[in-house]
């Protein structure tokens, strides 16, 4: 069974910055927690790097749902976009099976592999008596 590579190619309309959801999580996550330093009076505990992040913004948890809005359609989207790829259908087993004949088929290969490297020593070693 032969796989071509343009299927397994994402698609154009998936790209990594579309599955980055940790990075959008951790800027919100940011926010919420400057707002709760600053509301407790911890402002103190902020490193530099986290307040740059946040873009120095301040947010609530009433404001979280709005805040990660595209967040949850970036994630929709990317779900549904890997449930189109191909072989995603394919059951455990069925990639199982195919391993297991892949992995046949690369032991067929080294074996030929390796008897055309003893071929091959063999042709030179009888090459180098004929020269005599």
């Amino acid at each position: 069974m032969e796989t071509d590579v343009k299927t397994l190619a994402l698609p154009p309309t998936l790209s990594p910055d579309g599955l980055d959801a940790l990075s959008e999580l951790a800027i919100v996550l940011t926010k919420v927690r400057t707002s709760i330093q600053s509301s407790s009076g911890l402002a103190t505990g902020a490193t530099p790097s986290t307040t740059t992040a946040a873009g120095g913004q301040q947010l609530s948890f009433k404001d979280v749902p709005g805040a990660t809005d595209s967040l949850k359609h970036k994630l929709q989207h990317a779900r549904a976009q890997v449930r189109a790829l191909s072989d995603m259908d394919r059951s455990i087993e069925e990639q199982r099976q195919e391993i297991s004949e892949l992995e046949a088929r690369i032991l067929t290969q080294r074996a030929l592999l390796e008897r055309l490297r003893d071929d091959g020593l063999r042709f030179g070693k009888d090459g180098d008596r004929m020269d005599m």
